[in-house]
This record gives structure tokens, sequence and C-alpha cells, in this order.
């Protein structure tokens, strides 16, 4: 496989705290069984996971002088090259509460402050990859912490001479979408998302690809709408595939999306000319190696395979 440069940004560094109750009583005392903690966020999760598979992404981003070691030693023990522009603050928490039915509740924090200094230094950084001959894929993936404006994606992107792909929702996704010609390669956002950003109800697969193409026409090229526990579709101008949630057993839910979009991302190095179909089989064995892992672990090359050979051949 021939590959380029791969550049993830990941702004809202996170600790995935990872909480195991029995019956969950609201109001009243829950007695956690099992726990465990992950540095995370979600470009953090897409460079683990591309690195798990055998390519060599870079993490650039903002990291935080408060609980910032955590996110550095996880990247330096995996080999995976970074460059943060650390800020005062704390990493924020985020709390995945799983009860004994399986269901998971979140409650995360909300990024620290970042004042504009950090984030025109981390512009500057980004942008000296841009200007290389070949800038190869850049990878926008995720929250803005606090103080970064929704415009922050849509600058990046404008300004990036290879493909993007973005996960990220709201105002932050529709500003990159009117970048025309320059709106990103590749968008993911879940259905939720979707829906939630659009202000639109969309019932069925039908709907969904018939609305993914209004967003075609603004200039993105391959839309990868994730459904949860109904798998996943990927949508180009002539082409619509969907892709069932493969039988696995669960053991955690976080990191799902973000192994989806490292397995676009393989997909993408492995084929650059296209296969969407191919695109989409990789996303979906990487993110079921991802949900069969305790807490926030992404997907392995074993696992990956494994799903990718039996199930999306």
């Amino acid at each position: 496989m021939t590959v380029g440069k791969i550049t993830v940004v990941n702004l809202n560094p996170g600790l995935d705290w990872t909480w195991h109750v029995g019956a969950f009583t609201y109001g009243g005392m829950n007695r956690v069984q099992k726990t465990r903690t992950d540095a995370s966020g979600k470009g953090i999760n897409v460079c683990v996971a591309l690195k798990n598979l055998g390519l060599s992404p870079v993490c650039l981003g903002f990291n935080f002088r408060e609980n910032g070691a955590a996110i550095t030693e996880k990247l330096d023990a995996l080999g995976i090259a970074h460059r943060f522009i650390t800020v005062d603050g704390a990493v924020r928490v985020n709390i995945k509460l799983y009860d004994e039915s399986g269901t998971m509740t979140e409650i995360n924090q909300p990024g620290a402050y970042v004042p504009p200094e950090a984030q025109e230094a981390l512009l500057n950084e980004i942008m000296r990859d841009a200007g290389m001959g070949d800038a190869g894929m850049l990878v926008l993936s995720g929250s803005r912490p606090a103080g970064v404006p929704p415009d922050f994606y849509a600058r990046v992107c404008a300004a990036w001479k290879g493909r993007v792909i973005l996960d990220t929702e709201g105002e932050a996704l529709r500003l990159a979408l009117d970048l025309g010609e320059k709106a990103p390669y590749l968008i993911k956002p879940n259905l939720f998302e979707l829906e939630s950003t659009f202000n639109v109800k969309l019932p069925s697969r039908e709907h969904i690809a018939d609305f993914c193409r209004t967003l075609i026409e603004k200039g993105v090229i391959c839309v990868c709408v994730s459904l949860g526990a109904e798998g996943a579709m990927l949508v180009t101008a002539g082409e619509t595939h969907y892709a069932p949630a493969l039988p696995v057993a669960v053991k955690a839910l976080q990191g799902a999306g973000d192994a989806m979009v490292a397995g676009l991302v393989y997909g993408m190095a492995e084929t650059p000319s296209g296969a969407n179909a191919r695109l989409l089989r990789c996303a979906m064995a990487a993110a079921a190696a991802t949900i069969t892992r305790e807490g926030t672990q992404m997907c392995d090359r074993a696992g990956f395979k494994h799903f990718l050979d039996t199930f999306c051949p």
C-alpha cells in the first residue's frame, strides 16, 4: 500500500472514565463494579486506530497542562508523532456509564478555554503542513474547546491542498460545507448529528441518501452516515452503499465512530482511486473491531482483518 502523509487534528482531548454499575437507580446509590480510564479525544482515537492498522498518522492539536501528560504518554507509547499547542487548564473528563442492560449514559465535560493566540499557533502548525507540495490527507475530528469559534475547521479546509475528512456537527459542519470547491472531500456524521445540524427528519435510507446528495451539491464528494445499530451508509453523487451492523458482542460503544473514520482513511489509502463500497466495508470492520473491546480501546489490526475478511469481503 502506497500511503501519503496523514495528519489528524484533535482540538479537544479527554480522559474517558468507563464505569459499570448494576441496575441504575436515578437519584439513589449506585455502586461502581468495574472501571477503566483511557486517554482519548476523537482525533486521538482516530490516530490510535490508524496506527494499529499499520499507518503512520501525525497528530496536531491542543493539549492542556493539567492531566495533559496522559495524552502525550499514550501517543508516545504507541509511537505516534504529535505536535501540540499546550495551554493552561485541564484535560476534560468524560464519564461513560454502563448499566446492566448495556445502555451507556454519557456525562461529558466541555473543553477548557483556549485563547486566540494558541488558536493562531495551531493554525500556523497546520498551515505549515498545508503548504507542502503533497499535503496528503487531513482528518478534522471532534468538538471544539471553549473559545474556539465554529469557523476554525472551515479555515483549515480552505487552506488544505489534499483531501479533508471532517467528522463534526452543528455550525462547524455547516460552515465547512459552505466552502464550495474547498469543502471537505468526505464527511461522517451520525444520523442524529445529520438531522440536528440541518433541522431535518430522515425516516428512511432513501430519505438519507436524497438529503446527502443535497450536501454533495455543495462540493463534498462522499457522505458516510453511521446509523448505530442499523449499520451505516456511504453516499456519493452516483452511488449509494448500505452496510448492516455486524453481529458482534458489544463491550463498549465509545470510539466506534472514530474507528469508522479510521477505516475510511485506511480504505482511501489502500485504494486512492475510489472503490466506495470497499471504503464502507473498511469502516464497518474497524467499528466492529472497536466495540468488541473494553472502554475506549480502538481496533487492532487482527480484529480489523477478522471482520473485514469474515463479514466484509
